[in-house]
């Protein structure tokens, strides 16, 4: 076996993006024996008022060629909420996910925040974290779109 030696360890705060996408790249080279190739494509959504002031939007990605995609961020600015922004934005992203042949939609959010929309608009709960984040329940959901 390899000495390895450690002159130290780093923690960086800002500009970690190449950081980041370095190991996002080393997981990926592990895990292609298990998983095959896949890649990341990142999309995002978005609503602007007359401005052209983003007032709504979704960020999240897909797996490809295993067509999961999953979202991370969803947001409604204060003013504009239960005005059906987001039922909206939803639709679109779905229709997208279909045009991109995805099998499933997956989000989590806090109790807090989303679970009420995210049933009315026919995700499943599939598991929750209970105390995760700041002391609240993190909830994971699913939409699947093909049988």
């Amino acid at each position: 076996m390899t000495q390895i030696y450690i002159n130290s360890i780093i923690l960086e705060e800002n500009n970690v993006e190449d950081i980041k996408a370095k190991l996002q790249f080393e997981l990926r080279e592990y895990n292609r024996p298990f998983l095959g190739q896949y890649e990341r494509k990142n999309f995002a959504a978005y609503i602007t008022d007359q401005e052209q002031k983003i007032i709504a939007g979704i960020y999240g990605f897909i797996i490809t060629p295993h067509q999961t995609m999953r979202l991370e961020l969803v947001w409604v600015e204060e003013k504009y909420r239960k005005r059906g922004l987001a039922s909206k934005l939803f639709q679109h992203i779905e229709k997208y996910a279909h045009t991109k042949q995805c099998n499933v939609i997956q989000v989590s959010t806090g109790k807090w925040q989303g679970e009420g929309f995210y049933r009315k608009m026919g995700y499943q709960v599939i598991g929750i974290i209970p105390k995760w984040f700041c002391n609240q329940d993190e909830i994971f959901f699913i939409k699947a779109l093909r049988s």
